[in-house]
Formats: C-alpha cells, sequence, structure tokens
C-alpha cells in the first residue's frame, strides 16, 4: 500500500507519522512531498486537562523525524493530478502513483499573489518571510500592520523605534483568544513593548526555527507558530532612535490599495461608516488566509467551500474516494461536527489533531478514526503571549 502525503506542515508530518505508527506492514510505503526541504514536527507534546494540549515546534531534515524506511521524502511541488488514475505530477515532470492521498498543502496569506511583487509588503506566514522582516524593518520607520492573530500580536509587543499602525477587523484585540473584557489587560502590555529586549524573561523556551530551508516556487513554506520571532534579534533594528508609537484602529477593514507611487492605503472605519487613508513604509501583512488548495481544484469533483477549503467530514475524507484532506487547506462540514463547542481556526494544535485524524482513517479507517478521537467535542487552544501561558 503506497499512501502519498503532501505538505511538509504539522498537519502533514502529523499524518505521516502516524500512518507509520499505525501500520506495521513491511510492505507499506508513506511518501511526504513538501515545497521546502525542511518539515515541522512536534516537541515536547503534553496534555492539558481532557481537551487542552501543548507543545512545541521545531523544523528539521525530515531524515530526523523518519527513521523508518518505510518512507520516503521528495522536496517538490505538485502542479497536476488525475483523481481517477490516482496520479500526481510533479515540477520536475515525475509522476507518482499512490493508493491514497492526504493533501495537506496548507494556506497563503490573503493578496499575496496580488502584492506580494511590491516589497513595501511583506506577507508574514512562514519561516523565509520571517528573516525577510528583519532585513526590510531597518529601512522602515512608519508602519502598518494588519491582522488579529498570535502573529500581528507578538509583533506588536516585540518590535521598537518605528511608529505602528494596527488595524484589525474585529471590535476588540485579539479576539482570537481573549474574551473583550480582558482587552484593556492586552493592551497595556502590548503598548509598552518589550521593555528589557529579552524574550521569556531571557529563557529560550521553544527551539529556534531554522530558516536555512529551500522552497520550490509556490505557495508559501509550513507556517510560523508559537515562538516564531525568536529568530530576530529585534534589538538591532533602527538603534539611532528610542521612539515607538502604537495606534490600533479597530473594527475596521481593507479597502483600495494604491500601489503606484506613493503607497495609499484606503481603510473603513465600520464604527461610523468613514473611509480615511494610510501611506505606511511597509504593510506587514498577518492576517486572514486562503487554502492553497489551486491544483486540487482543478478537478470538478472534488468538493470545496466557499472560501476555496476542500470539504471533509470528521474523518478527513473529501468527496472523492481514497483522497483525504487536513489542516489549513480543509475545511471540516459542520453538519458532521455534533458540538457547538468546537470550530475551526488556524492553528498549529487543530493542524496536529486533523493531521492525526487523517492518518488514522487512512490506515484504520473512517469508523475507527472517529472513535479513537474527541477532537471536535471541544475548541482548546494553549499557547504563550508576552512570556505568559494562555489557555
Amino acid at each position: 500500500m503506497k499512501y502519498v502525503v503532501i505538505g511538509g506542515g504539522i498537519a502533514g508530518v502529523s499524518c505521516a507519522n502516524e500512518m507509520l505508527k499505525l501500520e506495521r506492514a513491511p510492505e507499506l510505503e508513506v511518501v511526504l512531498i513538501s515545497s521546502s526541504s525542511f518539515v515541522k514536527s512536534v516537541e515536547n507534546y503534553r496534555k492539558v486537562g481532557q481537551y487542552g494540549e501543548k507543545f512545541d515546534v521545531s523544523e528539521a531534515d525530515s531524515s530526523e523525524i523518519f527513521p523508518d524506511q518505510r518512507f520516503k521524502f521528495i522536496n517538490d511541488t505538485v502542479i497536476n493530478w488525475d483523481a481517477q488514475k490516482k496520479d500526481i505530477q510533479l515540477q520536475n515532470h515525475e509522476k507518482l502513483k499512490y493508493d491514497k492521498l492526504c493533501i495537506a498543502t496548507g494556506s497563503r496569506p490573503k493578496l499575496q499573489n496580488e502584492l506580494r511583487a511590491d516589497p513595501r509588503f511583506l506577507f508574514l506566514r512562514d519561516t523565509q518571510s520571517a528573516e525577510q522582516l528583519k532585513h526590510q524593518l531597518g529601512s522602515a520607520r512608519n508602519v502598518l500592520i494588519v491582522g488579529n492573530g498570535g502573529i500581528a500580536t507578538e509583533l506588536i509587543y516585540e518590535l521598537k523605534n518605528v511608529e505602528l499602525t494596527w488595524l484589525v477587523r474585529d471590535s476588540w484585540i485579539c479576539a482570537s483568544f481573549f474574551p473583550e473584557d480582558v482587552e484593556k489587560f492586552i493592551e497595556k502590555r502590548l503598548l509598552n513593548g518589550r521593555s528589557d529586549g529579552k524574550k521569556h524573561d531571557g529563557v529560550q523556551k521553544h527551539l529556534r526555527y531554522s530558516t536555512s530551508s529551500v522552497s520550490h516556487p509556490g505557495p508559501s513554506g509550513p507556517a510560523l507558530g508559537p515562538d516564531w520571532c525568536s529568530t530576530i534579534d529585534f534589538g538591532q533594528i533602527s538603534q539611532k532612535s528610542t521612539n515607538r508609537t502604537v495606534k490600533i484602529l479597530r473594527n475596521c477593514a481593507i479597502g483600495n490599495i494604491e500601489t503606484s507611487g506613493e503607497l495609499n492605503i484606503e481603510y473603513l472605519d465600520r464604527n461610523n461608516g468613514t473611509k480615511s487613508f494610510l501611506k505606511p513604509d511597509l504593510v506587514i501583512w498577518a492576517g486572514g488566509v486562503t487554502p492553497n488548495s489551486e491544483v486540487w481544484r482543478k478537478d470538478e469533483s472534488l468538493k470545496t467551500t466557499a472560501n476555496g477549503g476542500i470539504s471533509v467530514n470528521d474523518a478527513c475524507e473529501t468527496s472523492i474516494s481514497d483522497v483525504y484532506a487536513c489542516g489549513d487547506v480543509s475545511t471540516l462540514t459542520l453538519s458532521e461536527v455534533s458540538s457547538t463547542l468546537w470550530n475551526q481556526r488556524q492553528l498549529w494544535t487543530q493542524a496536529r489533531q486533523l493531521g492525526e485524524v487523517c492518518g488514522r482513517a487512512m490506515v484504520a479507517g473512517a469508523e475507527e478514526a472517529r472513535m479513537q478521537n474527541m477532537y471536535f467535542e471541544l475548541f482548546s487552544h494553549c499557547t504563550t503571549f508576552f512570556g505568559l501561558k494562555v489557555s
């Protein structure tokens, strides 16, 4: 039996790992294809209560994670596939057959394809873009950050010596992680920023990411995760000035973007319906993603959702037999989930969980996968902000 997994992020790696763990047959072959030469792995996994879990994320060579001889890694990009013939075509023109396929190609920031050529835009999503951030901040004074998730929040806290404008679509900051009644506590810390220049009180609690991985042209690499900013020494940026200002624009949406000549960003303030303009030196885009599903959607028999995600059930099965999907590229059909306390988010914990469910379903079957997990009963997430644990 030959299983092919597309994607080197946490979802794809977790899927491959689960299949190798469950299936002991020596003739098993698991092939992982990734556009990045390095893959993401889960380290120091531990349970937090009945539903919660916490782990670190590392970026490593595939041979370090999968010593099993039944595993094969291919550093390439899928450019086409034939669901009826059960084969995929790689960028190097090689065709690969499979018995079962897992699609875990993740997602990319919205507008990345349209604006990535403009050096005044940085789409902060993977380790390569995080490395670019260090260089682009050196010449920027007026910075606009778009997004209200964990990446934007950590960045606001860390940046020094710049005038920051933070544009969020929600009515309060960090809405994905905190209820509105704790906003003032969070805002006070964000406005002050890090005063000592040390991350996590000087103790590095997560493994540092390597930014040396090579990617083939195409979608961005595996997404950033906990402690992503540990790769960047913000203290070495723009030491000529110690000024820092933070302006927060809540409940606002980006409108027209003018890139010819001076950068001009229109935004709508939904509190009063007025339109205004910003003229930043640099725009850091850290909010809103689009599933990397274009290659797969060429087959019209593959059911997708309005946002481009591949529709799956609670066993990660798609509308095509022997084809599965997990992670950010997938959208779980809510009718398949009995609990109203669970919702899908583009987070590391759910990527790991969906990958595990997918791998189990591919090897042991959908019913076995359903019986062995309780992941869709309650949404739970554990992380850290400003050195503080958050659940």
